[in-house]
């Protein structure tokens, strides 16, 4: 009868052992647990939006077999998607060409792993203007158009005098990134002026996805004209010529009327002088005068637009007489 209990007991035992060992088993399954685990902790760690092939660029905190990327929109409809067995930086997703909020789904089966937002801005562009002045004259306008969003674009210029158009540009590509600028003076000056005091013009630069406008200006200055030096030529009491300078400090033109006197006595008068804005000259006048003083101011005037400057220079001469009585004797 012990002999029996003991064989009793000892059955049970090999139960528990067997019991025990299936146990172990079940543990050597924990690594296909793990793994499922480690799939939906996968996350898309960093996006980049490549605009010069329209791509989101997208690195992954950890690898993780057969999954689907998709680009879905606002209204969670599917854009476009591609299945990828092992993700790995620097894996690409095409986007679309129009801007918008989107989100890139990262599945695998029916299983949402992670979802992250991307945003496709619109061309953008930034604009900077430098004009070269030259009087009255736009000598030069440089436009540089940078497109700051994801998306290429068709960029042109055009500058407008109120509302006149008064130059302007064919259309070029600007790719997200990149700068192109436009040079307005291929047949040269873009713009000149015959008005004086302060010249606004716009410049509008036109894209597929917005207009932005500049304002230059400059301040023209009416034609003045001024007396840079006034030489008389003498011999003895002679005065043989006139030399004189003249200059327009102004940025249109002017035409002075020319007076020239010696004392009280007109040399010449209503000789006409026409300066370009800018412009110095000088000038040359035969006078074959003689005088029969000891000085002699020589007055030179110039009247422009209802303005009168002069210069004048005093010029001592010896005055020779001949003839006359003789003196008396004793």
């Amino acid at each position: 009868m012990l002999k029996s209990n003991r064989a009793v007991l000892g059955v049970v035992v090999l139960i528990l052992l067997a019991g025990c060992a299936g146990s172990t088993t079940g543990d050597g399954n924990t690594p296909t647990d793990n793994s499922s685990l480690t799939a939906s902790a996968v996350q898309i760690s960093d996006i980049q939006i490549n605009g010069q092939t329209g791509e989101a660029v997208m690195s992954f905190n950890r690898t993780v077999n057969s999954v689907t990327l998709s680009l879905v929109d606002a209204n969670r409809t599917t854009i476009t998607s591609q299945s990828v067995d092992n993700p790995r930086n620097q894996t690409r997703l095409a986007l679309p060409d129009r801007p918008g909020n989107y989100s890139i789904r990262l599945t695998q089966s029916d299983t949402l792993l992670d979802s992250q937002p991307v945003t496709v801005a619109a061309p953008t562009p930034q604009v900077n203007v430098t004009p070269t002045w030259d009087g009255t004259a736009l000598a030069n306008l440089s436009v540089a158009v940078t497109n700051d969003g994801d998306l290429t674009t068709d960029a042109s210029v055009s500058v407008y005098r109120l509302q006149t158009p008064i130059a302007n540009t064919s259309s070029r590509t600007v790719s997200p990134g990149e700068t192109v600028t436009f040079d307005l003076d291929d047949r040269g000056n873009v713009y000149r002026t015959s008005a004086t005091g302060e010249i606004r013009l716009r410049v509008v630069v036109e894209t597929s996805a917005s207009t932005v406008e500049r304002e230059i200006t400059t301040t023209v200055r009416p034609g003045e004209i001024r007396i840079r030096s006034l030489s008389p030529e003498w011999d003895e009491d002679e005065l043989q010529s006139v030399e004189y300078t003249l200059r327009n400090v102004g940025d249109t033109s002017a035409t002075g009327t020319v007076t020239i006197t010696a004392s009280d006595d007109t040399i010449t008068t209503g000789t006409n002088r026409s300066l370009q804005g800018g412009i110095t000259d000088t000038f040359s006048y035969d006078a074959s005068y003689d005088t029969d003083t000891d000085e002699t101011t020589v007055n030179l005037t110039v009247t422009y637009n209802g303005t009168t400057v002069s210069e004048s220079i005093t010029n001592e001469t010896e005055v020779t007489y001949t003839g006359g009585g003789g003196g008396g004797g004793y």
